[in-house]
């Protein structure tokens, strides 16, 4: 057994657990730091043993230790997928400048994804981090000229914003902030690919989404989860894609 990859999952548990808190508290505009962790439901504190990585879930039977409240399914299911993605990143890319990006892309997806799901919106916040660690990893690895970047972040921000005017409110404020940042992650022409992706991936599930009445023409349906999927697509395999799709065609 790899004991890098053993640590990694670990790591990777225990920063989902830190996600739990910014997918509950960042859509509330609450500090991620204090009050410490508490039950939202009787708002006694949490200690060490009530937060042990998925452990402490089972442990407990899904309930909160002080007030018996159902402890919801997500912060074990974040917990576990985080984990698994910083596993599979690591194992793919090595503890490398690519590798670390990619952990921080892959738990950064996992937020904005929830938080969109459940609250309709994407915070600044969120985009602002996006965007200063996309500077680092362009100065740390300067694998892109700062003019393709400046470009794919001219076009993450010019196409959802057009798509936005015509559509008339089709796609939300925080959807173009996210794709700008994404932008200069990916620079010119990547970006395309992820917003093509995440518009397609988008379509699909909300027209079977209607077809299958759960949900109406007019019900918004969060654009988010489609966009950092994309994102994650390209970073990940914006290679073998292009590679296959020529070989296809």
């Amino acid at each position: 057994m790899n004991l890098s990859l053993v640590f990694t999952f670990l790591f990777g548990l225990v920063f989902g657990s830190f996600l739990n808190v910014c997918i509950y508290r960042l859509p509330r505009e609450e500090s991620i730091v204090f009050p410490p962790s508490h039950c939202t439901s009787c708002q006694n504190r949490l200690y060490p043993k009530d937060l042990i990585p998925l452990l402490s879930f089972f442990l407990l039977k899904g309930k909160c230790r002080y007030c018996g409240e159902i402890i919801h399914w997500r912060y074990p299911a974040v917990e576990l997928l985080n984990g698994l993605g910083w596993v599979w990143v690591i194992a793919s890319f090595g503890i490398t400048t690519q590798g670390l990006a990619g952990v921080f892309l892959f738990s950064f997806a996992l937020v904005v994804a929830l938080i969109d799901l459940e609250h309709y919106l994407i915070p600044n916040s969120l985009v602002i981090l996006l965007f200063l660690c996309g500077l680092i990893f362009h100065f740390i690895l300067q694998d892109l000229s700062l003019t393709k970047r400046l470009l794919g972040m001219t076009v993450g921000f010019g196409l959802p914003f057009l798509l936005a005017l015509f559509s008339r409110g089709g796609m939300g404020g925080g959807d173009i902030k996210l794709c700008t940042a994404m932008g200069f992650w990916l620079g010119f022409p990547a970006v395309f690919q992820a917003l093509f992706i995440g518009a397609l991936m988008g379509s699909v599930i909300g027209i079977s989404l209607i077809i299958m009445k759960i949900k109406k023409r007019k019900d918004p349906i969060p654009f988010g989860p489609f966009l950092v999927l994309g994102f994650l697509i390209i970073f990940f395999f914006q290679e073998p894609l292009l590679s296959w799709y020529w070989t296809l065609f």
